[in-house]
């Protein structure tokens, strides 16, 4: 099974990724840079409260009292701690510095700064420097995300947009009857899609040329053979040799086929159509009148109480195709053929058959068909031409051909 794919989503997840790989990188390259600027920030903090105590340190009359503050604070995260020089002795949670300047000692980051006899060192927790400098990414991350859900709500509504003219492009060929060979419109399509609709059209003009092609050659040639094949019957007619009156069914029976192409091929050109009125009633009488002459088959009509029923088409066109309909269900079927005329000019032929296939497609007969299997597709073209419709359905060995005329006069 031959796997699809869409459009529309793989340019969302295309354009997503593209967008999400970008703001990924911008919030990276952010946060390196919120990290940089907020340890700025967190060492002139350490550098101002170091040279604020210095200060006080040389102000002061005789050395300082070693002390520590900011271990007993709720958080801990900072820490002055003032010793003596040559002296350590108060605790805090790094170890004895010897230089002054920076320092990242057990987790902590410390100034030291020697002034007044004594010496400053303050600290910052590196965890909580962290925590401070996770707390603003996430911030920014929290900011995106409503962004994110609005370029996704934004790009599948754009997607939806740009690609409506290419779905309705799709349902008018989906809609399209498989006889309807006019070239696709042009009108309101985008200039990617413009190149698959002209080679569409290119195409479809191959296909009528060779459509038109085979209906003149089988016309033309049914045609030309139609004479000849009288003239040879009519003298096997005459003659009293045995051998010749055997092939004069064969004949018969070749001369009806013809007539069926040469029926099929105008059906499908739409020659010689005319426009009607005709009375439905009075056409089925004489077509089932004439038919049932040449058949031991029983024909059934219920003309459903209508004593006319007149529709705007053309009254040959009519026997042609009520002809070939209950033709096809003589040939086909094994029992008593039903005609039923219904309401809105609706036609129903039913027919016992014991083969279902007959209703697939032209040359599709049964093995006592003496017919050429092509009465199905006469009427279709025909139904066609009329702008009726027609259903064909088989459901337990009874097969059922309905043909619902258009437009009914009144």
């Amino acid at each position: 099974m031959t796997r699809t794919w869409s459009i529309r989503r793989r340019l969302t997840r295309y354009v997503l990724g593209l967008v999400l790989l970008a703001w990924a990188a911008t919030v990276l390259i952010a946060t390196f840079a919120i990290r940089y600027e907020m340890n700025e920030i967190l060492d002139e903090e350490l550098q101002t409260v170091a040279e604020a105590t210095a200060l006080f340190l040389e102000d002061a009359e005789g050395p300082p009292n070693p002390r520590v503050i900011g271990l007993t604070d709720a958080s801990g995260n900072r820490v002055l701690r003032v010793t003596r020089t040559g002296q350590s002795t108060a605790d805090a949670p790094w170890p004895v510095l010897e230089k002054d300047g920076f320092h990242d000692r057990a987790g902590w980051r410390v100034l030291r700064l020697a002034a007044g006899g004594g010496i400053v060192e303050v600290g910052h927790d590196m965890s909580w420097r962290r925590e401070e400098l996770w707390e603003a990414a996430s911030s920014m991350l929290v900011m995106i995300l409503p962004m994110i859900a609005l370029l996704i709500w934004g790009l599948r509504r754009s997607l939806a947009q740009a690609l409506a003219p290419l779905e309705r492009l799709a349902a008018t060929i989906a809609a399209r009857k498989p006889e309807d060979l006019s070239p696709v419109p042009l009108d309101d399509l985008s200039q990617e899609t413009l190149p698959l609709i002209a080679g569409m059209n290119a195409y479809i003009a191959r296909i009528e040329t060779l459509r038109l092609a085979e209906r003149q050659f089988i016309a033309n040639a049914a045609h030309e053979l139609r004479t000849p094949i009288a003239s040879i019957r009519a003298r096997l007619e005459l003659s009293s040799d045995p051998d010749a009156k055997l092939a004069v069914p064969q004949l018969k029976s070749l001369t009806h086929r013809l007539e069926r192409l040469l029926q099929l091929s105008r059906s499908e050109a739409g020659l010689g159509l005319g426009a009607g009125p005709s009375d439905l009633v009075q056409i089925l009488r004489l077509v089932i009148e004439e038919v049932g002459r040449n058949t031991d088959r029983p024909l059934h009509f219920d003309d459903g109480d209508h004593e006319q029923m007149i529709v705007p088409h053309d009254s040959d066109a009519l026997a042609i195709l009520f002809r070939n309909l209950l033709e096809n269900a003589v040939e086909h079927g094994t029992g008593t053929v039903r005609v039923r005329l219904g309401p809105g000019a609706q036609l129903r032929v039913e027919n016992p058959t014991d083969n279902p296939g007959f209703l697939e497609g032209p040359f599709r007969k049964g093995a006592q068909s003496g017919g050429a299997g092509l009465g199905l597709s006469i009427v279709s073209a025909l139904v066609n031409v009329m702008g009726a419709r027609i259903d064909k359905q088989i459901s337990d060995g009874q097969a059922v051909v309905t043909v619902t005329f258009a437009d009914r006069a009144q």
